[in-house]
């Protein structure tokens, strides 16, 4: 049997409804923008502390979980399960994996995604926007403005 290897990350939303996307250094694995994400570190605790981990390093936005996105989303290297996020007040500068963040709108962030030199990145990208859109939808109270 082949073990699945996880992936765990965020889908960011800010009160403006605008998503935040980060361009790998050097476009690595053919990502020009995506969002951000990784595998699980011998000290997180679960799932969730590795995408909170994760979105805080790759974009440097300390950020609040809302909730789980459904879905399983494959690429050529993992499967990564999302979960929907708004910063919190924190900000510090991001790591060495992301050359660049960006806060754009939702059908921008499709565009950029379109971007992606893979198709399986590509499509799991879109999914799991879309699928974060609709999430979004249902939790609408937890991202209006202070």
């Amino acid at each position: 049997m082949i073990e699945t290897e996880y992936a765990y990350g965020g889908i960011v939303f800010n009160h403006e409804g605008k998503v935040l996307m980060r361009s790998p250094s050097g476009y690595w694995g053919g990502y020009v923008w995506t969002f951000a994400k990784g595998g699980a570190d011998p000290d997180d605790r679960s799932p969730e502390e590795t995408a909170l981990r994760e979105v805080l390093e790759e974009t440097g936005h300390e950020c609040i979980i809302v909730a789980p996105i459904p879905g399983e989303f494959q690429s050529d290297t993992c499967v990564t399960k999302y979960f929907l996020m708004k910063p919190a007040t924190r900000i510090v500068p991001h790591d060495h994996e992301t050359q660049e963040v960006r806060w754009v709108t939702p059908d921008y962030a499709f565009d950029m995604i379109r971007l992606t030199k893979t198709e399986k990145g590509r499509s799991r990208d879109w999914n799991a926007l879309q699928s974060a859109i609709q999430t979004k939808l249902l939790y609408k109270q937890y991202f209006r403005p202070f």
